[in-house]
């Protein structure tokens, strides 16, 4: 399983981490945004159930919800983030149906003040998806980043390149 990039920058060590590895069954995402974006809640389905995660930021402002269907999977995310405070100004999440969002405040790429970040990890299969994790602080969600278990295509060989440096024998 990998990291497939980070929307938000390198955040501070007294930020809180928050991990939602694995938890690949979303139905539910919740989110909260004022001036930037404050907070984010993952909704799954498990055994028929809903199941809420933990609240990572502050819930404040406004607030929007997406809801998947049953054959919707996150493929990606994008979204801006201000260049002076490296908050979060929207985002929007990807699916193999579509897209949800911008949530938040509106920008484009006409917005100097600005930077948009997009994480295309190439996701064409549920089972590559693996989850969310991220960074937040008593006041906002500085990061938020997705997990990806690349698979292999039926009757693919993976080979593992040899690391020993080009003088060794």
């Amino acid at each position: 399983m990998i990291r497939a990039g980070l929307l938000g920058y390198k955040v501070p060590s007294y930020d809180s981490r928050w991990d939602e590895k694995g938890r690949t069954m979303i139905s539910h995402i919740f989110v909260s945004f004022s001036e930037y974006i404050t907070c984010v809640q993952f909704g799954y389905l498990e055994d028929g159930a809903l199941v809420l995660s933990k609240t990572f930021g502050f819930s404040e402002g406004s607030f929007r919800t997406v809801r998947l269907n049953q054959d919707e999977y996150v493929t990606g995310l994008n979204g801006f983030v201000s260049r002076t405070t490296g908050r979060i100004i929207n985002m929007t999440f990807h699916t193999n149906r579509g897209k949800h969002g911008p949530i938040g405040r509106s920008s484009d790429d006409s917005d100097t003040s600005c930077s948009k970040i997009e994480i295309d990890p190439a996701i064409s299969d549920r089972s590559e998806f693996s989850g969310f994790f991220g960074n937040y602080d008593s006041d906002h969600l500085s990061a938020i980043g997705i997990y990806v278990s690349p698979t292999p295509m039926t009757g693919t060989v993976v080979k593992h390149e040899n690391n020993k440096p080009s003088n060794a024998q």
